[in-house]
């Protein structure tokens, strides 16, 4: 992978009053794994912000599945915690991805566009490089 190789970046912004909670995470996720281009930071309090190197065209086909892989666990990682967040906290997140408005987690639960949309189609996607 080239060392100029662009970064999109993951936003998942809080609707409303951020819990204590969401400090607590920000602590919390660096130690949970090795992460490709560092952790999640929390930014102005209200948004849990990844980077991620870009698997859009033409970029896809420079990208190592691997570090491709390794981004879909981060993404996942990070999505599974604001999910418990939001059950226990009642707590609504917007996701943005690339600049554009992905999905939402509401009541503990991905919308459809995050779960099906982001998350199985990224697997399949890295499935399908995997076997061809």
């Amino acid at each position: 992978m080239r060392a100029d190789h662009p970064i999109d970046r993951l936003v998942a912004t809080v609707q409303g009053t951020p819990p204590d909670s969401l400090r607590a995470l920000a602590t919390q996720l660096p130690g949970r794994r090795r992460w490709i281009l560092g952790p999640p930071e929390l930014v102005g309090g209200t948004s849990f912000v990844l980077s991620i190197h870009t698997a859009r065209p033409p970029w896809d086909e420079a990208l190592d599945p691997a570090t491709d892989r390794a981004h879909l666990d981060e993404v996942k990682d990070l999505l599974g915690e604001l999910c418990r967040i939001s059950a226990e906290h009642g707590t609504e997140f917007a996701v943005d991805f690339a600049g554009e408005m992905i999905g939402t987690i509401e009541d503990g639960q991905m919308d459809t566009s995050l779960e099906v949309g982001l998350l199985a189609e990224w697997q399949r996607v890295l499935d399908h490089r995997r076997v061809v």
